[in-house]
């Protein structure tokens, strides 16, 4: 074997090491589908991105659990412009949050698992939400 042959192997075993690495970071290899806009202290996230303290234009990713402690309050802004503000002493699950090309909601699941929440809808069509809860109250203003 010769140096420049020995050279090329040693060169495209090192892009498959860091290749496999990049895809075994779970943040690396995820488009966020959404960023927190307001965050108030203790907000954590656990999921696809890792475990993290959410903090002001952080990520939030599909599959994430958002817990607020008593203190905390966050308010989430998707990529179609759906906003959900996540109250003190609250926990949801992004179930779905699927994009189609023109940035608009395809389908989005939200579980609310505890707490309060505000939803406000983006720029999809209604039928493309679901959000559940294990008890819901529903407010009507105007």
């Amino acid at each position: 074997m010769t140096k420049a042959t020995a050279c090329l192997i040693s060169l495209a075993t090192a892009s498959v090491i860091a290749a496999t690495i990049m895809l075994a970071s779970p943040a690396a290899a995820l488009d966020p589908s959404g960023h927190a806009v307001r965050v108030n202290p203790a907000v954590n996230a656990t999921g696809p991105g890792g475990e993290r303290l959410i903090v002001l234009e952080g990520a939030v990713f599909m599959g994430d659990m958002i817990v607020a402690n008593p203190n905390g309050l966050a308010q989430v802004r998707f990529i179609d412009n759906t906003r959900i503000v996540i109250g003190p002493n609250s926990r949801l699950k992004i179930d779905t949050f699927v994009f189609n090309p023109d940035n608009t909601a395809k389908e989005v699941s939200i579980n609310m698992i505890k707490g309060s929440f505000r939803f406000i809808s983006g720029n999809s069509p209604d039928g493309a939400y679901k959000l559940r809860t294990p008890t819901m109250t529903i407010g009507i203003r105007g």
